[in-house]
């Protein structure tokens, strides 16, 4: 019976390791998009240039893993999640989001192919 338990303990656990932590699914990504200067707090907290908001210590501490897995641990929604941030930043903030991309990726070698994996995101 212990065996029983342990192992349906383990089969939960590997399966929540699947995904990120997805305490964060349900953040109004509509409004950080939407409001240029959350959305600038957002960007300088990535590039070390200013504070971080909460949400935004954890994604910046997951972001370089994110880029380099083409968002692989990513669940359905954290992808749209991240295809609307992206967007967000080329359209109001490019030569951020340019430094971002250098930051995250200096080689060049992951970020176009990780943009591409969430082309079918939204």
């Amino acid at each position: 019976m212990r065996l029983i338990l342990l192992s349906c303990q383990l089969f939960v656990w590997s399966l929540a390791e699947e995904y990120y932590d997805r305490r964060y699914d349900y953040f109004e990504v509509d409004y950080l998009i939407h409001n240029p200067r959350l959305l600038m707090t957002y960007m300088n907290c990535f590039l070390d240039r200013g504070p971080c908001p909460p949400v935004g210590k954890e994604l910046k501490r997951l972001l370089p893993e994110v880029v380099k897995t083409r968002c692989q641990k990513c669940s359905p929604r954290q992808r749209r999640f991240a295809r609307k941030v992206i967007d967000a930043f080329n359209k109001y903030l490019p030569s951020s989001h340019d430094d971002l991309k250098k930051k995250l990726d200096p080689e060049k070698k992951y970020y176009e192919a990780f943009e591409k994996s969430l082309a079918d995101a939204l």
